[in-house]
């Protein structure tokens, strides 16, 4: 198991190594745009923008981790799966610590802002949150599944480093056109 776990987990390398940089890259564009608009962090109009800046954040640090773990020299899944599933359930936690705080946040316009149509904010909300929590649920599942010698693990943590960088662009994007919203006025005390 240890040989043929070294082996197969060899052949992942180059593409951990590309995932990895790609995470790294892409959190360092984040850093760049947010730092760009930091006043909006400040406004009340769009305090979501900041839990989705965490959110995406958190995201690519995941990925970033899951590279690092994969990469990282071993011999044994025994480092490798109770890693992986530390970094899924830490993962998972701040998913859901953001998604709390955007439900209250939701909550408070919809008390001051009807919205069309029963209940429809929440059927729009629960796609995306399926979204951007099942890759945590996917990395857990992958030490699970390395904790156990299950032949396809590596492949399924591939998809899931692959499902980590989409959805944390995808938030991404959502935050930055948050973000980029031109028709907020400044908080009031600024020019």
């Amino acid at each position: 198991m240890n040989d043929s776990f070294a082996h197969a987990l060899d052949q992942w390398t180059a593409y951990f190594a590309l995932m990895g940089g790609a995470a790294a890259t892409l959190l360092g564009l984040l850093f760049v745009a947010v730092s760009l608009r930091l006043n909006i962090f400040h406004q009340r109009e769009v305090a979501e923008v900041r839990e989705y800046a965490e959110l995406t954040l958190g995201t690519f640090l995941v990925a970033i981790a899951v590279a690092g773990v994969t990469l990282a020299p071993h011999e044994h899944p025994g480092f490798v799966a109770p890693a992986l599933l530390a970094i899924g359930v830490a993962g998972f936690l701040g998913v859901i610590r953001v998604a709390r705080v955007s439900i209250a946040l939701n909550r408070a316009t919809t008390t001051t802002e009807p919205r069309p149509g029963p209940l429809s904010h929440l059927w729009k909300g629960w796609p995306y949150a399926l979204f951007v929590t099942c890759p945590y649920v996917a990395v857990i599942g992958a030490a699970v599944l390395l904790w156990i010698g299950h032949a396809d693990a590596l492949g399924w943590l591939a998809i899931t480093e692959g499902w980590l960088l989409v959805s944390g662009t995808v938030v991404a994007w959502i935050l930055l056109s948050h973000a980029g919203r031109d028709d907020i006025a400044p908080p009031s005390g600024t020019g």
